[in-house]
């Protein structure tokens, strides 16, 4: 199969899932109920929600700068916009091509940075500090559970740590010892021609430049520090909307959906993850015991408080620093 079929193929299969999930939400609900809930909210309560959204961007763009200090003193206004251009390609983009965007929007503003130490840090960040912030929240999460929490979801939760910990044990490897990672992985791609080993090696290495922030104990702590602090934000963003809808639900819940929506976006779909972020939060909200009907109109709701003023500041950057959506894709599936 051609690199364009894989792409098709792998497109069709996210929005079939999309398309499907949607159709399973959406056939048992009366539409009267739907639109009555929508019209019952009190959306003022989206404006903090929205404010909180969009400072974690600026908080996560802060947070890079301390990752990616060690390979050069970027300004923060280059990793906000970059930041802003990922997430929005998120969005907007089949394949989940985000963070390929980001590492090479941050390069292309910033000639001196490298695309490859770029997405380390990226790498880092999301499967390693952003996995484990998860993880300390769910574990508190169950810790003053008011409702059951499925085996299978704990189970879950343990694999995921030790994915975690693996992660982490790499990344330390390779920020530690780049030379002798290259060497072994190399050793073991054998049956490669030199020229391509060779290739692989200098990948590694300018990789491992990204990483270099995570040998410094401090550094690396207060970035674990910040990571852990955006997480709580955006589970109190949630509750706002909560509020908006008129649902007594107790805080833990809004970081159980938190917790359940981030992994549910993991499975394949279409741009902006619709459907499985749907399906998430109305499995979360149906476990607290709300009728499907409003933790549906919910999930619309919640989704569109975080899509659009994403979507929004992603172009807004896009267009500042002279940037088309069609050179983001081609560079990011490169």
């Amino acid at each position: 199969m051609t690199a364009a079929r894989r792409k098709m193929f792998s497109v069709i299969v996210g929005l079939v899932i999309s398309v499907v999930l949607m159709w399973l939400l959406f056939r048992e609900i009366q539409f009267v109920d739907l639109i009555s809930a929508l019209r019952g909210a009190n959306y003022y309560w989206i404006i903090p929600n929205v404010l909180l959204i969009v400072g974690t961007m600026y908080l996560r763009a802060y947070r890079w700068t301390f990752m990616i200090r060690p390979v050069k003193e970027v300004p923060f206004k280059k990793l906000l916009a970059a930041t802003c251009i990922g997430f929005m390609a998120n969005n907007v983009l089949p394949l989940r091509l985000g963070e390929f965007v980001r590492a090479y929007s941050l390069s292309f503003q910033d000639r001196e940075v490298s695309k490859s130490a770029s997405l380390a840090t990226i790498f880092v960040e999301r499967m390693v500090f952003d996995l484990v912030a998860l993880l300390v929240i769910f574990g508190a999460v169950i810790g003053v559970a008011t409702i059951h929490i499925p085996e299978e979801m704990k189970t879950g939760i343990y694999l995921a740590i030790g994915i975690a910990l693996f992660g982490l044990t790499l990344v330390l490897y390779l920020a530690l010892r780049p030379d002798q990672a290259s060497h072994y992985l190399t050793r073991y791609l054998f049956f490669l021609p030199d020229r391509f080993k060779d290739h692989i090696r200098k990948i590694i290495v300018r990789f491992s430049t990204g990483l270099e922030f995570m040998t410094c104990l401090r550094t690396a702590s207060w970035v674990g520090v910040q990571t852990l602090v955006i997480w709580l934000i955006m589970g109190i963003s949630n509750y706002f909307v909560f509020l908006a809808f008129g649902f007594d639900l107790p805080l833990e819940a809004s970081y159980f959906l938190l917790v359940v929506v981030s992994i549910a976006i993991l499975v394949p779909s279409s741009p902006g993850f619709v459907g499985v972020y749907h399906a998430g939060t109305v499995f979360t909200l149906t476990q607290y015991g709300i009728g499907r009907g409003d933790a549906l109109s919910f999930a619309l709701v919640l989704h569109a408080a975080q899509y659009i003023p994403i979507t929004l500041m992603g172009f807004y950057y896009l267009k500042k620093e002279h940037l088309t959506l069609r050179q983001l894709e081609e560079e990011a599936v490169e």
